[in-house]
């Protein structure tokens, strides 16, 4: 590269770190009209290209910079710029390559999978991220898609098991308790799923799958509207009865009280004395 050229190419480089795409664009062009094989213009042009969703650019770009000569992160780069654009199939293509030349690139079996998933094969979906896992155990994406795919095809126990080895990294454990917690109920441990509520509830303030529960619950399920609330547990507890109906009203007055983990409690004793 002679100096001019590499003065040019510099330039545009400053200026696509300073994000002035506009004129790093017109530089990296510059550079490519005085070199047509300059294969690190062609790269940096398509990575332009995709940061301001120019896709057919940017998939042009990378496909010049491998007919002189192929790599597997431009491979990646275009079969991440398929999925971007819903064109699944060319994605799996593409990082199909990506993968054969660098067969320890996490990536690309990653994403392969969320394309395999986007095509409803969820075979093949699995088998990548369970490849994922083996180069990196634990990788974030690939054991939530997993544990999602395993919830959604009922395979239960294999969810959990994915869900239990996560649950140490707190900033996935509450989407994934929450579907472990689901599981539970599902498959009738009711009272274990009523302990991961409430262990849910004290991680996460944004934490909302109890409200959940309550919305399904009538308005007037309720209606005693005399009295305090002690008065009302008071009442309700010493009852001889003990039916779902008293259970959900003794549920309501502690969630009223702001004692939410007994209202948990008397909620799935509900549920548990429903299914009898």
């Amino acid at each position: 590269m002679n100096k001019s050229i590499a003065d040019t190419f510099a330039s545009a480089q400053a200026h696509e770190k300073n994000k002035d795409y506009k004129s790093a664009i017109g530089l990296y062009l510059s550079v490519i009209t005085q070199d047509k094989r300059n294969r690190a213009a062609y790269v940096n042009l398509g990575s332009l290209y995709s940061k301001m969703n120019m896709f057919s650019d940017a998939v042009k770009c990378y496909q010049r910079a491998l007919s002189l000569g192929s790599d597997y992160m431009t491979h990646f780069n275009i079969g991440c710029i398929y999925y971007r654009m819903g064109q699944y199939k060319k994605a799996v293509i593409n990082l199909e390559k990506s993968r054969s030349l660098r067969t320890d690139f996490y990536l690309s079996p990653l994403v392969i999978g969320l394309s395999y998933s986007k095509l409803k094969n969820t075979r093949a979906a699995e088998s990548n991220f369970i490849d994922v896992l083996k180069i990196v155990p634990g990788q974030k994406v690939a054991s939530t898609a997993l544990a999602l795919l395993y919830y959604n095809d009922k395979r239960y126990d294999a969810a959990i098991s994915i869900i239990d080895q996560m649950t140490g990294n707190e900033s996935v454990s509450v989407a994934l308790r929450e579907i472990k917690s689901r599981i539970l109920y599902q498959t009738g441990k009711i009272d274990e799923s009523a302990t991961e509520i409430k262990s849910l509830k004290k991680i996460s303030n944004g934490y909302t799958y109890y409200d959940q529960f309550i919305s399904s619950i009538p308005v007037d399920t309720f209606s005693d509207k005399y009295g305090t609330l002690d008065d009302k547990i008071s009442i309700l507890a010493s009852s001889e009865k003990s039916d779902s109906q008293k259970l959900l009203s003794l549920s309501l007055c502690y969630l009223f009280k702001g004692d939410t983990d007994k209202a948990i409690d008397y909620l799935f004793q509900a549920k548990k004395q429903m299914q009898l």
